[in-house]
């Protein structure tokens, strides 16, 4: 699509209606460019390889912040994938709240916090899904919260995961297992060692 905004010509005397003119048009043509931008090169082809490492290239192309990643199999569809940063993980301090069937692309952290968090959804349907792949640097702490009752829930036998930062792209894709296996009508809890609980399904660049 090309760019068809006119800078205006300067006056010869100061004006400042000329002044402003130009610096709206030239804003608009900033604007115009970041509208149309795609990633390509070395950005696509990382996304484009991940896509294939886990298991379901993208039927199309398409940038990192609507890709459809991994997970398909045969035939199946993947997560939809978000590429997110620094400014994403809000409060508390460094805490990124998860959507239920999605995945997310880290990347772009600063130093602080340490580590950063990804907090899973809570106590969603059984079977959810979240992936996080790691491209940012740093270490991302999983952290799956409380249930209902105030129990802690618990992720691969802990009450946190650790995804670490090298090499870059390490991922692990979670599955919401839910009341982790415990009698009908009795309650998850420190008294009978039933959690509900979230497993690791599928770990890459380990």
């Amino acid at each position: 699509m090309a760019i068809t905004t006119r800078v205006p010509d300067p006056t010869n005397e100061y004006e400042v209606a000329n002044q402003r003119q130009i610096v709206r048009s030239i804003n608009n043509i900033v604007q115009q460019i970041n509208a149309q931008y795609k990633p390509q090169g070395e950005i696509f082809s990382e996304i484009e390889q991940l896509s294939y490492f886990l298991g379901n290239a993208p039927a199309k192309p398409s940038g990192p912040e609507s890709a459809t990643i991994g997970g398909g199999g045969s035939g199946g569809a993947g997560l939809p994938y978000s590429r997110i940063g620094q400014l994403d993980f809000g409060s508390p301090l460094g805490t990124f709240i998860a959507a239920a069937n999605r995945g997310y692309l880290v990347s772009e952290l600063g130093y602080l916090p340490d580590p950063y968090i990804v907090r899973l959804p809570v106590e969603p349907a059984v079977g959810t899904k979240v992936s996080v792949v790691n491209g940012s640097g740093y270490g991302l702490s999983v952290e799956p919260g409380y249930d209902s009752l105030g129990y802690q829930i618990k992720i691969d036998g802990g009450y946190s995961a650790f995804v670490g930062y090298a090499p870059a792209g390490i991922s692990r894709t979670y599955v919401y297992f839910g009341d982790g296996g415990y009698p009908a009508g009795a309650t998850p809890g420190y008294g009978y060692n039933y959690f509900n609980t979230w497993y690791s399904i599928a770990v890459g660049y380990n």
